[in-house]
């Protein structure tokens, strides 16, 4: 598996090291101009190296400061809100 490849397991993300950011940091892809994915930082859109993204669970994401909610977590409170439903928008 290359690093661009997802991870088997459904709830591991891409991570790399982000030298502007100063910190490891979640990918995003990107495609170049011939249609290659190339994976940059979320925060700044550095491009990232290849070699250095590395696949985590949610407990490794947790150590990197990000958060995951649950599926019906989040939102203004109101019943519904996060799912689609919500009136305040």
């Amino acid at each position: 598996m290359d690093a661009l490849t997802p991870a088997p397991e459904v709830r591991h993300f891409p991570v790399a090291r982000c030298v502007p950011c100063g910190r490891d940091v979640l990918t995003h892809v990107v495609l170049d101009a011939a249609g290659r994915e190339d994976r940059c930082c979320v925060h700044c859109d550095a491009a990232l190296d290849p070699e250095e993204i590395r696949w985590v669970g949610v407990p490794a994401l947790n150590d990197l400061g990000y958060a995951m909610e649950g599926e019906n977590e989040g939102g203004c409170g109101r019943e519904g809100c996060g799912q689609g439903r919500c009136g305040n928008r």
